[in-house]
């Protein structure tokens, strides 16, 4: 941190002293500047303020695979690239998580335990999950229709957060933690404006990049398969629960309704495969 000017007798005194033989601070102005710690010496201050931060948004490219969405749509492989982007709470109790990969795009938010899914985007992941004798009756076009401008809702009965900040910090941690990054000097510089030290393997494959002043918190992280911007640590703000809210339950009675389907008898309906429609039955 700078220190402020000296002013009046102070300043007179200084250059007196010097006038008479050199500055009497050297020494100590050498000895008072700042060292950059190794990334093993911070590391465990940075990911405890991480971990007990109370917001922050994280945007990044990463693979379907680590994100475990090529599982959840046909149409993304798990080698993919795609965008990810999640906000609020560190710790997933109000939260909201948006990943795109090509045409895909899809949007979740937990807030308290319970998780929402946008609606727009859950005709094609209900179509992708459902056995293809259901999807030979059914038209994509009418469950996006019955959807548009909701939010879907999935209970988690208490469990917690569906996904989190939180989560993804913690995967790191393990990852990162290795004597050859430990190792690693880091290098002060200023960048958008900010003071902060920089770790950088040798053939420049992994770069982090951590606050100097204040908290020691991550601003970024990138190798050779991805990167993450850390920004507005504890100043992003907490999504709030949808208003226009439709279950599971409420979707399949009006594909029922739809297609003529009683809801009174097993026999009529047809099975899924996943047994929410059965169970409506």
């Amino acid at each position: 941190m700078k220190r402020p000017a000296l002013v009046g007798s102070g300043l007179a005194a200084v250059v007196l002293l010097t006038g008479c033989g050199g500055n009497p601070f050297q020494g100590d102005a050498q000895d008072a500047e700042p060292q950059v710690p190794s990334f093993g010496q911070i590391q465990d201050r940075m990911w405890e303020a991480m971990l007990t931060a109370d917001t922050v948004s994280i945007e990044g490219e990463i693979e379907a695979a680590e994100a475990d969405v090529d599982q959840m749509f046909e149409d993304i492989d798990e080698e993919d690239t795609g965008d990810l982007l999640i906000t609020g709470a560190v710790d997933g109790s109000a939260s909201e998580m948006t990943f795109t990969a090509g045409d895909v795009s899809f949007t979740q938010r937990a807030i308290e335990g319970v998780e929402y899914f946008r609606g727009e985007d859950f005709a094609a992941l209900l179509m992708s999950e459902m056995d293809q004798e259901i999807t030979d009756l059914i038209e994509e076009d009418f469950i996006t229709s019955v959807v548009v401008e909701q939010w879907v809702q999935f209970s988690t009965d208490g469990a917690g957060a569906v996904f989190s900040a939180q989560d993804f910090i913690s995967t790191w941690q393990r990852e990162l933690d290795g004597e050859e990054l430990a190792a690693l000097e880091g290098a002060a510089e200023t960048r958008d404006g900010a003071e902060v030290y920089v770790y950088a393997t040798q053939d420049g494959s992994t770069e982090l990049v951590v606050a100097a002043a204040g908290a020691p918190y991550l601003l970024q992280m990138r190798d050779e398969d991805s990167r993450y911007d850390f920004s507005d640590w504890n100043q992003t703000q907490r999504p709030e629960a949808p208003e226009n809210v439709m279950t599971l339950d409420e979707i399949f009675e009006a594909i029922a309704a739809e297609h003529g389907w009683s809801t009174g008898d097993e026999d009529q309906a047809p099975d899924d495969g996943a047994g929410e429609p059965e169970d409506e039955a």
